[in-house]
């Protein structure tokens, strides 16, 4: 919980919390200039999971290791009589409770069409809400591998990886059985289980409940739990640096 608390600490008045509204705004802004309010529900989903999201989850990452970086190449931590594995995980988990603080700006950018046009909004507010943060959920394993990458290769690489990949495998392979085993299409699956928008961006409606949603979030948190693991192994390393 301390180390939870330092990070915390560490990102109080920083640019990183701005991104958590500008992110989700954005995302909303765009959708609605594209789809006008009879499309803008299902639109602002999709250019979130498919664009904003991956690219936002990579920024904060590069962020936070660019603040350590900038702090001495890490030497505050590698200085302080800590444990390094516990000191990755807490960064991963802050990381995590900033993306759901977007998904709740999100999904109430979402659901002012609720109240500004409430026959052409396809989702209720408990959807919009409940869509917003398995959004997150089965993002969240981009969350240690964009740590590992930016501390491995610098700001560049993680962004632009995860941003594209973002985009182009859920196009390439949301339609095909591969979809549940690439993780980079786990946030589409759910966006089409759930919401109804399937991996072109098209809505199809919205369907009954299924139990098979869950399996993208139980899988994106597995993978999380695998490679925050590993992330963390590797940060320990440089304790004898």
């Amino acid at each position: 919980m301390n180390y939870l608390k330092a990070e915390h600490l560490k990102f109080k008045r920083t640019i990183s919390n701005k991104l958590l509204f500008i992110a989700p705004f954005l995302t909303a802004l765009f959708a609605w200039i594209i789809g006008g309010f009879y499309g803008f529900q299902y639109m602002t989903f999709y250019w979130w999971y498919a664009f904003l999201l991956p690219g936002t989850i990579a920024i904060l990452c590069s962020l936070a290791h660019q603040k350590e970086e900038r702090a001495g190449k890490y030497y505050s931590v590698l200085s302080a009589p800590i444990n390094l594995k516990r000191f990755e995980y807490a960064k991963a988990l802050l990381m995590i409770e900033k993306l759901l603080v977007a998904a709740v700006f999100l999904a109430v950018f979402v659901a002012v069409s609720n109240l500004i046009s409430p026959a052409l909004a396809v989702y209720s507010a408990g959807r919009n809400f409940a869509g917003s943060i398995a959004l997150i959920i089965a993002s969240i394993w981009q969350i240690p591998l964009c740590l590992l990458l930016a501390r491995k290769t610098g700001l560049f690489l993680p962004i632009a990886a995860n941003t594209l990949l973002g985009i182009l495998m859920p196009i390439l392979l949301g339609n095909t059985a591969f979809a549940w085993v690439y993780p980079y299409c786990w946030a589409a699956k759910t966006a089409e289980l759930l919401m109804g928008i399937e991996s072109n961006g098209t809505f199809a409606g919205v369907t009954p409940f299924s139990w098979s949603v869950l399996l993208p979030l139980v899988f994106s948190v597995i993978l999380y739990v695998l490679l925050a693991l590993w992330d963390a192994a590797d940060f320990s390393k440089k304790e004898g640096m």
